[in-house]
């Protein structure tokens, strides 16, 4: 496989990654043309695969496509043979087996919900796997003597795009309740009552009063004179009286001597 076939091949790989939700290990689901033709070729499929895929692959098969193969005759008995080696997946065609065709067309269905890689060499096969989105499809290159990834179809880049859409855009239930919020929001808004910011006082400079020096308190006025005078008199009243009784004391005495 040459460097750009593999860049090319690992390009649609990521793709469906992205677009579809493809996880290694992929599954590859593989008719009785596909193995008769790699056979021819030899193409060791279960060694080219991986590479083809650029990661882990599983190879799967069903009773009908190997009854399918078995039925074809002697030119088939080899691919029958290398059939029987992979994995046998359930179908639902339990009690009577159908063509590669019906079986695989069933198992991909309209959404290929099981990710499913379908090896065919089939055109009619071929045909109708373009037509489902979602489906890569894995061929024997004739002429190159190889396996070939086919590029993604339109029909899978048009889905892969809507599912984008689909992740980015918000869903019915998911919208209502963003626009209750919304308009739950602006009610509140609404009756909310606006409180007025307190004004911040802005910083003045030194209060020139807390500047000025304390003033002394003045001394107490010295007494008057008439307070002077009122002392000297309350002094000598109070001198008389005692002369008086000094006196009064000496009388008695001599009235006791008599």
């Amino acid at each position: 496989m040459s460097p750009k076939s593999h860049r090319s091949n690992k390009k649609t790989v990521h793709a469906y990654t992205v677009g579809f939700g493809f996880r290694p290990p992929y599954q590859i689901l593989l008719d009785g043309d596909f193995c008769k033709t790699a056979l021819e070729k030899h193409i060791f499929i279960k060694d080219e695969l991986p590479v083809l895929m650029t990661g882990l692959t599983r190879l799967v098969v069903t009773d009908c496509i190997l009854q399918d193969i078995k039925g074809r005759g002697h030119d088939y008995t080899s691919a029958y043979i290398l059939a029987k080696r992979f994995e046998t997946r359930r179908c639902p065609h339990k009690e009577k087996a159908v063509s590669s065709y019906e079986c695989i067309r069933e198992l991909v269905a309209k959404d290929n919900n099981q990710h499913f890689c379908v090896a065919t060499q089939n055109p009619k096969l071929k045909d109708r796997m373009r037509k489902i989105p979602g489906v890569p499809l894995i061929y024997v290159n004739v002429k190159g003597n190889g396996l070939s990834l086919e590029a993604m179809t339109e029909r899978s880049k048009e889905m892969m795009r809507l599912n984008e859409i689909e992740k980015i855009k918000p869903l019915d239930k998911e919208t209502a309740r963003l626009k209750r919020a919304l308009y739950a929001s602006e009610d509140e808004k609404e009756h909310q009552e606006v409180k007025p910011k307190p004004k911040k006082r802005k910083v003045k400079g030194v209060n020139p009063l807390a500047m000025k020096k304390k003033k002394k308190k003045a001394p107490p006025p010295p007494k008057k004179k008439a307070d002077g005078s009122k002392e000297k008199a309350d002094s000598s009243s109070s001198s008389s009286k005692k002369e008086k009784t000094d006196a009064n004391k000496e009388k008695t005495a001599d009235n006791n001597k008599s």
